[in-house]
């Protein structure tokens, strides 16, 4: 897993595409009003963008909020299987860490490290 989380931490996903220039007041407002849930119990609220190149963690810890992002330069993520109704639904850790470690592309790493000096 990428992102550092207790054992304990539950995470949601939202199952619609979201704008990625959304920060922390925005997701927050998804979480509290399209979901109905308490964004400030410690769970971890997943959204992907609709290019699926992105994706962001929302959680709440001790004072404050922390907003994971991870976008990826080339490949995709992969999606989870939705098995429930509602804005957002619960999605097992084994099942974060394989859509977040599984990315699909069919280039190489060394093409991903040139790409990233390229940009430098």
């Amino acid at each position: 897993m990428i992102f550092n989380f207790t054992d304990d931490t539950r995470f949601y996903f939202f199952r619609e595409p979201v704008d990625m220039r959304k920060g922390i007041h925005s997701l927050y407002h998804l979480v509290k009003t399209t979901g109905k849930m308490d964004a400030l119990n410690g769970d971890g609220y997943v959204f992907i963008g609709r290019t699926r190149k992105s994706i962001k963690v929302l959680r709440w810890q001790k004072e404050g909020f922390v907003l994971y992002n991870k976008k990826l330069e080339l490949g995709c993520y992969s999606l989870p299987q939705q098995l429930s109704e509602g804005a957002f639904f619960e999605l097992e850790r084994n099942i974060l860490d394989q859509m977040v470690n599984d990315i699909k592309h069919k280039s190489s790493g060394n093409e991903l490290r040139q790409k990233a000096q390229s940009t430098l």
